[in-house]
């Protein structure tokens, strides 16, 4: 019971900073502390959320940005890995003469290469998942090339003394205990990849939670912008427990808890172990939002290319349906 009691504590005062802060939100503008117009209450934004939800165009921009980052992801995995075992085990000598144009070229804004994207590969959706690859991409690489070069010599000499060959000894030794340094690097990627993702929305798009929000600022839909970005912290929030989830899935022999100490007593919470059904729905959804998100964002930039500029207006609702701060 005290066991019980004290998680709940844990997570009454984990949440309470959020409560506090939705608290302060909602009061801000209703006592005068700031203009409602430009900072709507709380409540205001909740019930454009539900607004945003009624309109059946909502889950087209939610489908294509998830889209657009989990592509992306997977093109910077795609070509991440591979090069980072090449680097990190097969050429060291190569990535040692390399790591310095390699550091250098990672700290790049992908912004300022967005014209050198469109010119290779035009306007359009190629030109998008370009930039949050090479946003992801460097983390997944170098975490690869770190994992691969800190395996343990033991698990090394144990699999050469019983004649195994240097590619099986990449593909079932090096590999395998490299994964789990491969994933944090996965997973700072795809943190990445997904507010770049946005930002390149905004840029220049027909569909996406950053054109949603983008567009809503464009058209002065002040409580619309609130929230759009309400949705993208959210996503970005579930993003980070879904790797988490793919994590306990791929990793499931290490020791993961969490141990919590506080005035009464000390709380350990064994991390949640997926079983083979719970891998078997992650796959098919993630190959259900690949699937029918490519369908989804065909369908946009053909509807884009055949209508005018300002006929996009009906994924997201025209100006005057949704609230314009008052």
């Amino acid at each position: 019971m005290n066991t019980k009691r004290a998680g709940l504590q844990h997570f009454l005062l984990r949440w309470s900073g959020v409560a506090a802060f939705l608290l302060l939100w909602e009061m801000g503008p209703r006592l005068g502390w700031v203009d409602g117009y430009f900072l709507p209450p709380f409540s205001t934004i909740v019930v454009e959320i539900f607004n945003l939800f009624a309109d059946a165009y909502l889950s087209v921009h939610i489908l294509v940005s998830v889209w657009r980052a989990l592509v992306g992801l997977l093109i910077a995995v795609l070509i991440g890995i591979p090069f980072g075992i090449l680097l990190g085990r097969v050429y060291p000598r190569t990535a040692e003469a390399l790591s310095p144009i390699l550091r250098i070229l990672s700290q790049v804004n992908p912004f300022s290469l967005l014209p050198v994207f469109v010119l290779f590969f035009g306007i359009g959706e190629t030109a998008k998942l370009a930039v949050v690859a090479w946003v992801s991409v460097w983390p997944v690489l170098f975490y690869t090339m770190t994992g691969t070069r800190t395996v343990d010599p033991v698990q090394e000499k144990s699999a050469a003394s019983m004649g195994i060959s240097p590619g099986e000894l990449i593909m079932k030794v090096i590999l395998p205990a490299a994964l789990p340094t491969i994933f944090v690097g996965i997973r700072i990627g795809a943190t990445i990849t997904f507010y770049i993702l946005i930002a390149a929305e905004m840029l220049g798009a027909s569909a996406g939670l950053g054109f949603l929000v983008h567009n809503a600022a464009m058209n002065y839909q002040i409580p619309r912008i609130y929230a759009g970005a309400t949705f993208i912290v959210i996503f970005g929030y579930l993003l980070n427990r879904a790797l988490i989830f793919i994590g306990n899935l791929l990793f499931a022999w290490q020791e993961n808890s969490s141990t919590t100490v506080t005035a009464n007593a000390t709380v350990t919470t064994p991390s949640w172990r997926p079983g083979r059904l719970s891998a078997v729905a992650a796959g098919i959804a993630l190959l259900a939002i690949v699937l029918f998100g490519g369908i989804e964002v065909d369908k946009v930039n053909k509807e884009a290319a055949s209508t005018d500029p300002g006929a996009h207006s009906r994924h997201f609702g025209t100006p005057v349906d949704s609230g314009s701060g008052n």
